[in-house]
């Protein structure tokens, strides 16, 4: 354990029915998101969200095949792992997160929009800026901001974790997949529509664990 304002303490191993509410919460979201990601994402995009992909890109760039020829694992097992994550990884992390670090939501808040700002400001200098780019992170902003107006604990809490789920997701193993960071290169809209959805899924997952987890407390 650390010392310090935000003390990192290790949460107390989860009963049986703190780990079934938080798959609970885990199973929904995974179905908001795949709502968002295969109707809304199309009819703006014409195309969904694939977070297979994402998995399939880490894969090939780890066993170093190509990703149109040669797949280490099918699609169905790469869809698999997308939905282990969904429904088991990030509501587990979750709780470690917020059962382990004081002011969790805060610093998470602040992490994400300091190093989306260093990127935007990068793109700014090295002439690859778009005004897309400085909506996005006006936005992005925005949403970040409402934690000093929420009255709702619970609800900025999980604002934020639905924020960090994105970041996670495109901000961190996308790069390592060899794809672009938030996958703004490829334009802001696919990146949009992930934040959106990850927003809803973070949201969700956290949110209902929370109010399952206050009822049988």
């Amino acid at each position: 354990m650390m010392s310090g304002t935000h003390a990192i303490q290790i949460p107390a191993i989860p009963s049986t029915r703190t780990l079934f509410n938080l798959f609970i919460g885990g199973y929904v979201a995974l179905m908001a998101w795949e709502i968002w990601s295969r109707t809304l994402t199309v009819w703006v995009l014409g195309g969904p969200l694939e977070p297979p992909g994402l998995v399939l890109s880490l894969t090939n760039r780890f066993f170093g095949t190509d990703f149109n020829s040669s797949m280490p694992i099918p699609w169905a097992n790469a869809t698999f792992v997308h939905y282990v994550l969904g429904i088991v990884g990030y509501p587990v992390l979750y709780y470690i997160i917020s059962r382990g670090l004081k002011n969790w939501d805060a610093i998470l808040d602040a992490g994400v929009l300091a190093i989306f700002t260093v990127f935007v400001l990068v793109a700014l200098t090295n002439g690859t800026f778009t005004p897309w780019m400085g909506w996005f992170w006006l936005l992005v902003t925005l949403v970040t901001a409402t934690r000093f107006i929420n009255p709702s604990p619970l609800i900025r809490e999980c604002l934020s974790f639905g924020s960090f789920t994105w970041f996670n997701a495109l901000g961190i193993f996308a790069p390592i997949a060899g794809l672009p960071f938030l996958l703004m290169g490829w334009g802001g809209g696919l990146s949009f529509m992930s934040w959106v959805g990850h927003i809803l899924f973070g949201f969700v997952a956290a949110y209902v664990f929370e109010r399952l987890e206050a009822r049988t407390l």
